[in-house]
């Protein structure tokens, strides 16, 4: 086409028709600029094709990563909710004691053990490949979300530093560590995320019977502290609450910019 241009353009210069050479010239550049423009937007069109890949490739990713630390928060917030029942049945047991037996005790003493929530992380913020992403709410989500975890492991590491500093020391100091350890792990492939079989090396429970029932459900001390521990863990249950609301709202606009 422009040598078809450049051949009229030279035929009217040569029979010295000025006016119309211009207006050839004038075609001829307006054409390569056509052409120039479609070229440009050609270009910009591959390279959003190839940016649109990336995305959906990452918001497939997360899409994976957040059904997975959904699952595995429900499944804390379930072995809290066991704990939180446990020591309620205890505290029931202080009350009415007629109704207790020392190995129902010790079961139930044995749920108390912390739990912590370890989601996958992403670098997405860090690296600032997050700037792939159009959808600006989906983007400050995730923006706030390392923030909302690590709100959560606060409360997680209170109750942690509880069991390791009053719970473990006090349950040794009464002489029934080894019973509830014992029914700890006959007890621990119902409390794994995973199913599987765990053999217990502790022998069996103690024969030195120091502490009672009713010795048991007369101690202030032990009664305090599982009513902290309920505290605690219903603390940790509303903050995983409030984290799967975060969550729910991350896979609800994931959802809505995957491509089906």
């Amino acid at each position: 086409m422009i040598k078809f241009f450049r051949k009229i353009r030279q035929n009217v210069l040569s029979e010295g028709k000025t006016g119309k050479y211009f207006k050839y010239a004038i075609g001829e550049i307006v054409l390569v600029v056509i052409g120039i423009l479609i070229a440009l937007s050609i270009n910009n069109w591959n390279d959003q094709r190839k940016e649109d890949i990336k995305e959906q490739a990452m918001l497939k990713r997360l899409q994976k990563e957040f059904i997975s630390n959904k699952e595995q928060l429900l499944d804390k917030i379930q072995l809290r909710n066991n704990l939180i029942e446990s020591c309620r049945q205890l505290l029931e047991n202080f009350d009415k004691p007629e109704n207790a037996t020392r190995d129902s005790i010790v079961v139930y003493l044995s749920t108390i053990q912390p739990t912590t929530f370890d989601p996958i992380q992403n670098d997405l913020v860090s690296s600032g490949n997050i700037e792939i992403l159009k959808d600006e709410e989906l983007k400050q989500l995730l923006v706030n979300w390392s923030t909302d975890v690590i709100q959560l492991q606060e409360v997680e590491q209170m109750f942690f530093r509880f069991c390791e500093q009053r719970i473990y020391p006090y349950l040794n100091e009464i002489d029934i560590q080894r019973d509830v350890a014992y029914t700890l792990w006959e007890d621990a492939p119902k409390n794994l995320l995973e199913s599987k079989q765990v053999k217990n090396f502790i022998p069996g429970k103690s024969k030195l019977i120091t502490r009672t029932t009713n010795e048991l459900l007369r101690d202030s001390k032990l009664e305090g502290k599982i009513a902290w521990s309920l505290t605690l863990n219903m603390f940790n249950n509303q903050e995983s609450q409030t984290l799967m609301k975060r969550i729910n709202r991350i896979l609800e606009v994931l959802d809505s910019q995957i491509k089906k």
